[in-house]
C-alpha cells in the first residue's frame, strides 16, 4: 500500500471516530431510564458517561439515594444548554 493510501485511511478512521464522540448527545431522562422506574441508577448512569457526562452520581444524587429523580438529572441537561 502506498503512503498516501495509507495516510488517507488513517484519517478518515481518525475523523471518523472523532466526529462520533462530538456528536453524542446527553439522554433524555426517559432514554437514560431504561428500566422506566422512574429513576437513574448507577448502572444506568454509567452509560451517560459515554455521552460525555463529566460529573458522577454522587454529585448530583440531591438527596443521597443512590438514584437520580428527574429533577436531579435536569442538572445535566441544563448544563449541556450552557
Amino acid at each position: 500500500m502506498n503512503i498516501k493510501l495509507s495516510s488517507i485511511i488513517c484519517l478518515t478512521g481518525i475523523l471518523s471516530f472523532s466526529t462520533g464522540a462530538f456528536a453524542a448527545e446527553t439522554p433524555t431522562f426517559k432514554q437514560a431510564d431504561a428500566d422506566e422506574s422512574g429513576f437513574v441508577d448507577d448502572k444506568e448512569f454509567a452509560k451517560t458517561t459515554e455521552a460525555g457526562i463529566e460529573k458522577t452520581l454522587a454529585e448530583l444524587d440531591g438527596d443521597k439515594d443512590g438514584k437520580l429523580s428527574k429533577d436531579e438529572y435536569s442538572v445535566i441537561l441544563e448544563e449541556d444548554c450552557e
